[in-house]
C-alpha cells in the first residue's frame, strides 16, 4: 500500500501540472475552477452548493479536512466570511495553501498538519466541516466520520464529496458501498446524499485525455512514461468500481 503522506508530500511539493490543468479545463469547461489550483474533481456547482448548505454566519468557524492546496476551502470561506482552518497530511500542500490565502486576501485562516482520524482540533469547535474528494484516502472511514462529529458543534453542518464503491480498488485504502450508515452511527442526521452531475463521464474523459497526452505529462513531471501509463490505466479500472460520486450534507445531532 502506498505511503500516502509521502506521496502527497511529493505531489504538492512539485509545481501544479499545467498539462493536467488544460485537460481539466477542456473536460469541465466553465465548471472548472482553474483559479483555485485544485487537485480534485470539484466543480463550481459543488462549491456553490457547499457554501450555501454550510449555513455559516460571518465569522463562523469552517474546517476543511484534506484541504490540499487550500483552494476550495478558501473559496467557501471568502464567500461566507468564515474563519478557515485547513488540515492536510502534507506540509507541502499547507505551504501552498498559506500562499494562496495571501493571494486571495482571506485573512482569518490557519493551516495545520493532521489527518482524518486525528485532526488535532478541539471538540465541538466548528460550525461547519467540509472535505472535497479526499475521504477516499482515509484508511478508516468509520473513524473519520467520528472525527467529523467530534469537532463539529451540535447542529453544525458536514459537507463532503466522495465516492461509493462496489468492490475494493487497487492500491487504495478500504472503501465502502454507502457512507450513510457510518454517518448515522457517528451521530449525524443525513440531510442529503446526492449523486453529482456527469461525474463518471467527466472523470473517465479526464483520464483518457491524460493517456493521449502521456508524453507531455511525463516530460513535465519527469515520470517514467511506462509507469505513468500503468498508473492511469489502473485509475480507469478503479473508476469502474465507483458506483457514484456523492455530495453528502449532514447535521451533527444535538
Amino acid at each position: 500500500m502506498t505511503d500516502w503522506k509521502a506521496a502527497f508530500t511529493t505531489t504538492f511539493g512539485a509545481p501544479a501540472s499545467a498539462v493536467s490543468a488544460r485537460i481539466w479545463a477542456e473536460v469541465y469547461g466553465d465548471e472548472y475552477p482553474a483559479e483555485l489550483d485544485t487537485y480534485s474533481f470539484v466543480t463550481r456547482t459543488d462549491l456553490r452548493r457547499i457554501a450555501a448548505e454550510a449555513r455559516l454566519e460571518p465569522g463562523g468557524r469552517l474546517a476543511d479536512i484534506g484541504c490540499g492546496r487550500g483552494g476550495p476551502g478558501l473559496w467557501v470561506a471568502a464567500r461566507t466570511y468564515a474563519t478557515l482552518t485547513g488540515i492536510d497530511i502534507a506540509a507541502t500542500a499547507l505551504a501552498s495553501a498559506r500562499r494562496r490565502a495571501e493571494a486571495m486576501d482571506v485573512e482569518a485562516t490557519e493551516f495545520r498538519v493532521g489527518d482524518f482520524e486525528d485532526t488535532g482540533l478541539d471538540d465541538a469547535s466548528f460550525d461547519a466541516v467540509m472535505s472535497v474528494d479526499a475521504l477516499l484516502f482515509a484508511p478508516d472511514k468509520r473513524r473519520a466520520c467520528e472525527e467529523f462529529a467530534r469537532i463539529l458543534a451540535p447542529g453544525g453542518r458536514l459537507l463532503v464529496t466522495t465516492w461509493d464503491f462496489d468492490g475494493q480498488p487497487v492500491n487504495r485504502p478500504p472503501q465502502v458501498a454507502d457512507h450513510r450508515p457510518l454517518l448515522e452511527a457517528a451521530g449525524f442526521d443525513v440531510l442529503s446524499y446526492e449523486e453529482t452531475p456527469d461525474w463518471r463521464a467527466r472523470q473517465r474523459r479526464t483520464v483518457e485525455l491524460s493517456l493521449e497526452r502521456l508524453e507531455e505529462l511525463a516530460a513535465e513531471s519527469g515520470d517514467d512514461p511506462s509507469r505513468l501509463r500503468a498508473s492511469l490505466e489502473q485509475t480507469l479500472r478503479n473508476q469502474d468500481l465507483m458506483t457514484r460520486r456523492v455530495l453528502m450534507i449532514a447535521s451533527r445531532c444535538v
